[in-house]
C-alpha cells in the first residue's frame, strides 16, 4: 500500500508529489507517458503578484471581477496570496523564468488583468519547462505507472482506498493507497474543437461521480478565443499573450471586431471575446488575429511560430484565422480549501477540482497557479495527518465480466454533438434531446472491457456537463444560454452540485473581504 496515489502527472500532480514528505511512498498513474497532458501545452504563463507595484489584493480583485460574480472570495485570497509566495520560492529554488535587462522577471500582460503580472519561461514554453522542472524535482521520489488507464476508484466502507488500473497489455491491478488524489486534468477532448491534450477526456469527473463524490460548476466551460483554425480544423492554441502584446482581432477586411463590445477590446474576459468571435463566424464569416506588427514574434513565441510554420502560415506576414475551442473547465469535483472531496480518502487538485477560485470564468494564467497552490496545500494536510506506511505494491484484480454490454457511439459524432449542444451557445431543447439520448447514469465499471470503460467515462462526463448546463437557467461567464442571455439575480452565488444521490444546491461567498477592497 502506498501512502499516496496520484492519478495524473501534470502540474498539480507533480507539485503535490514534490511537496509531500520524502518519507512517503508515492505512486503516480498516467494514461500515457509522463510528459503528456495539458500542462506541457500551456503557453500563457503563470499569474502572480511579483512586481513592486503589484499586490495579491489586486490579483484577487481581478480574479473576482473576471469570475462573473461566482468565485469564492476566501479561496481567491488564498490563490493570490499563497500563489505569490510559492512563485517567489520556486523561482529562488531554480524554476526558470524569463528576465528583463536587469535580471528581474519579465512580466507579461493578459486579458482582464489590471497590470503586468504573467511570468513566462522560454517565451510561450512555460508549461513545457515547468513540467521539466517538476519532473526533475520528483525524480527518484515517486513510483511511476505510465500507460496505465485508471478504470475505477476502489471503495471500502464508504472510503476510497485505491484505484483499479489497466496496463497496455490489458492486465488489471489495484493501486492501493491511504490517500487517493485525482489530478486528471481537463475535458477539452469531449469537444470537436479544443486546445487540449489527447488525454484531456474528463475521466476524473466520471471516476469521482461513480465513487459518489459531489461535482459542481460543471456548466462553466471556458472556450479559448483563439485556436488556429485551418480548413475547419483546430491546429493549435494561439496564446492570449499574443493579444497581450498588441495583436488585433479583425475581419477579412482588416476591421477590428472587438471595438464597441467591451472597453478592454482584445483583452476583455475570455468568455466575452470567445462569444464575439463565434458570433462573427456564424453571422459574417471568419475572424483573424493580426500579429504582423509584433516585433521578434519567432523569438517571443517560438512554439506558436513553429506550429504556424508547420501549417504553412507565417504570422509575421499573414493574418491567422482563429476560432474558439474548448480550453479549460472551471468546474469539477467539489473540494475544500485543502483538496478534500466529499468522499473520505479521495482528493482532487488542478483542473479536475472545483476549488471555487475561477467562478464562472477563469482569469488568464490562473490555471497553473491554482495547480501549484492547492497541490501544496493538500501536501501540507496529508503530511500532518497521522498514519503509517505499508509496503508499496500492486494487487492483481479479476478480469472483466463477459456479460456487460454498452451501446457504442461514434466518438467523432459525440464530440461534434457536444460542441453544438453544450458549447459556446446553448439552448434548452437541444440539451434535453442530448440528455434523452445520453442520460446520466452509473455503471458497474469493472464488468466492462477497457475500451468500453474509456467510452463510459467520456459519455458520463458529457452528460454531467449537459445536465448542469440545462439546470442553470441563466447566462454567466463561460455558460451562455440563448434563451436567457443575461445573468439573473436569483442565480448569483448559487452553485449546482451533482452526485449519484441527486442535485445539490448551495451558496458561495462572492464578496471581497473588507481588507481586500
Amino acid at each position: 500500500m502506498f501512502d499516496v496515489c496520484i492519478i495524473g502527472g501534470g502540474v498539480a500532480g507533480l507539485m503535490l508529489a514534490r511537496s509531500l514528505p520524502d518519507s512517503y511512498s508515492i505512486a503516480v498513474v498516467t494514461k500515457e507517458h509522463a510528459g503528456t497532458g495539458n500542462t506541457s501545452l500551456a503557453q500563457g504563463g503563470i499569474a502572480a503578484s511579483l512586481s513592486f507595484d503589484d499586490r495579491p489584493e489586486s490579483h484577487a480583485t481581478d480574479t473576482l471581477l473576471a469570475s462573473a460574480n461566482h468565485a469564492d472570495a476566501e479561496r481567491v485570497e488564498i490563490l493570490a496570496t499563497e500563489g505569490s509566495a510559492i512563485m517567489k520560492h520556486l523561482m529562488a529554488q531554480g524554476l526558470p523564468f524569463d528576465t528583463d535587462e536587469f535580471g528581474m522577471p519579465k512580466l507579461g500582460m493578459e486579458g482582464a488583468h489590471s497590470m503586468r503580472r504573467i511570468v513566462h519561461t522560454g517565451g510561450d514554453q512555460t508549461g513545457k519547462l515547468l513540467m521539466r522542472y517538476l519532473m526533475e524535482e520528483t525524480s527518484g521520489k515517486i513510483t511511476r505507472f505510465a500507460f496505465h488507464q485508471a478504470l475505477e476508484l476502489r471503495m471500502e466502507s464508504s472510503r476510497c482506498t485505491g484505484v483499479l488500473v489497466s496496463d497496455l497489455s490489458g492486465k488489471r491491478s489495484v493501486v492501493q493507497a491511504r490517500h487517493v488524489v485525482l489530478a486528471t486534468g481537463g475535458i477539452g477532448q469531449l469537444y470537436s474543437e479544443t486546445s487540449n491534450s489527447s488525454v484531456a477526456t474528463g475521466d476524473g469527473l466520471s471516476l469521482a461521480y461513480h465513487a459518489g463524490a459531489v461535482l459542481e460548476d460543471l456548466e462553466f466551460v471556458q472556450f479559448h478565443p483563439t485556436i488556429l483554425t485551418l480548413e475547419g480544423k483546430s491546429r493549435g492554441l494561439i496564446s492570449e499573450a499574443v493579444r497581450g502584446e498588441g495583436a488585433l482581432l479583425v475581419n477579412g477586411d482588416g476591421k477590428r471586431i472587438m471595438e464597441g463590445i467591451h472597453p478592454f477590446i482584445e483583452l476583455a474576459p475570455r468568455d466575452i471575446v470567445a462569444r464575439a468571435i463565434e458570433r462573427h463566424w456564424q453571422a459574417e464569416g471568419p475572424v483573424f488575429l493580426d500579429a504582423r506588427q509584433l516585433a521578434d514574434f519567432n523569438q517571443r513565441f517560438p512554439s506558436i511560430y513553429k506550429n504556424c510554420r508547420n501549417h504553412a502560415v507565417d504570422p509575421t506576414e499573414e493574418l491567422l484565422p482563429v476560432r474558439p475551442g474548448a480550453h479549460f473547465h472551471m468546474g469539477g469535483v467539489r473540494t475544500d480549501s485543502y483538496g478534500r472531496t466529499s468522499v473520505p480518502g479521495l482528493y482532487a487538485v488542478g483542473e479536475v477540482a472545483s476549488t471555487g477560485v475561477h467562478g464562472a470564468n477563469r482569469l488568464a494564467s490562473n490555471s497553473l497557479l491554482e495547480g501549484l497552490v492547492f497541490a501544496k496545500r493538500l501536501a501540507q494536510w496529508i503530511g500532518e495527518e497521522p498514519g503509517h506506511r505499508k509496503e508499496a505494491g500492486l494487487v492483481e484484480s479479476d478480469a472483466p465480466s463477459p456479460f456487460a454490454s454498452f451501446e457504442k457511439v461514434e466518438e467523432g459524432k459525440l464530440r461534434q454533438e457536444m460542441t453544438e449542444v453544450a458549447g459556446i451557445l446553448r439552448e434548452p431543447r437541444a440539451l434535453k434531446r442530448f440528455l434523452a439520448e445520453h442520460p446520466l447514469k452509473t455503471y458497474r465499471i469493472q464488468d466492462y472491457p477497457d475500451d468500453l470503460i474509456a467510452l463510459i467515462h467520456r459519455q458520463t462526463a458529457r452528460s454531467l456537463i449537459a445536465s448542469a448546463a440545462l439546470l442553470r437557467e441563466e447566462s454567466r461567464g463561460g455558460h451562455y444560454r440563448i434563451d436567457a442571455p443575461e445573468p439573473k439575480a436569483e442565480w448569483s452565488g448559487q452553485v449546482i452540485g451533482l452526485s449519484t444521490s441527486g442535485v445539490h444546491l448551495s451558496m458561495r461567498k462572492t464578496e471581497l473581504k473588507e481588507i481586500m477592497l
